[in-house]
């Protein structure tokens, strides 16, 4: 085996990461960007909170920014003129494209009419995983089969811990498990499709993380878990999901495809048996 058998560097790869201004987006852009790699990320949104994610993301990596390894778009995930966009710059401004991030979501927890569900479902579940489609049409074209290069590349999904659960506290988790459960399923079966193609495709289950949608209701979760209401002892930080994006995307992982790795401190487990 050449090279150092713990290196996760994604040295002059090409990452395109959906949501990638806030919480765990930003997070991951960090990451690949700290782990070498070029990073195009976009958000659909030109909200005010939007506005000052974007604000603060150019003013704390002004210098990647400036010399070409970060760029920033904006772009809805469920348009497929602005899909192709997006790729298009990954692959203009790179020439290669290694890495799809399909982390971008919504979580409604009011007005479930059952338009804002479907809703849901479309940016949840039918656009990442068309998304995952079209980039996959880029990775088959790389290269492959050599001892630095043993996938053609990788696609990764975000997804929650609560895909796993078998009954719901309220109906807008349980519609909102349904759509990333649809994700998870469509990335697994793009997964069989190229499995003969090395092309690595996978999902992140994310449980309780110090950022993105979880922040919402932290503050009444670390009271049920500082109470021992919780099957966890513990929260993580968003680096925890960074380090497993890294290595489920890394070309050292070209052996794992077709998988939902939860990440949520044994949450799901179950009880021990006696």
């Amino acid at each position: 085996m050449s090279g150092t058998a713990m290196d996760l560097s994604h040295d002059g790869r090409t990452v395109v990461i959906s949501g990638g201004l806030r919480g765990i987006g930003r997070a991951l852009a960090e990451g690949y960007l700290d782990a070498g790699a070029n990073v195009v990320l976009f958000h659909r949104g030109a909200s005010e909170d939007a506005v000052r994610a974007e604000d603060a993301f150019r003013s704390d990596h002004a210098d990647l920014i400036r010399n070409g390894r970060a760029r920033m778009l904006r772009a809805d995930l469920t348009q497929k003129r602005d899909r192709s966009r997006v790729l298009s710059e990954a692959m203009d401004n790179y020439g290669r494209l290694d890495v799809v991030v399909d982390n971008a979501g919504v979580c409604y927890r009011d007005d479930l009419t059952p338009e804002r569900i479907r809703e849901q479902r479309y940016i949840n579940a039918t656009a990442p995983v068309r998304f995952a489609r079209e980039a996959a049409e880029w990775l088959r074209k790389n290269d492959h089969a050599s001892p630095d290069r043993l996938s053609r590349g990788a696609i990764l999904g975000i997804s929650s811990y609560v895909t796993e659960w078998k009954q719901y506290p309220s109906d807008y988790l349980r519609h909102y498990a349904q759509s990333k459960r649809l994700m998870e399923r469509g990335l697994i079966k793009l997964a069989l499709e190229l499995r003969p193609c090395d092309i690595n495709v996978n999902s992140i289950a994310v449980g309780v993380v110090y950022a993105g949608m979880g922040m919402a209701t932290i503050g009444r979760k670390e009271v049920a878990l500082k109470d021992g209401k919780l099957p966890v002892t513990k929260f993580a930080h968003v680096d925890a999901v960074v380090f497993e994006a890294l290595c489920l995307t890394h070309p050292r992982a070209h052996y794992k495809t077709g998988r939902v790795e939860t990440l949520d401190g044994g949450w799901n487990l179950g009880e021990l048996e006696s």
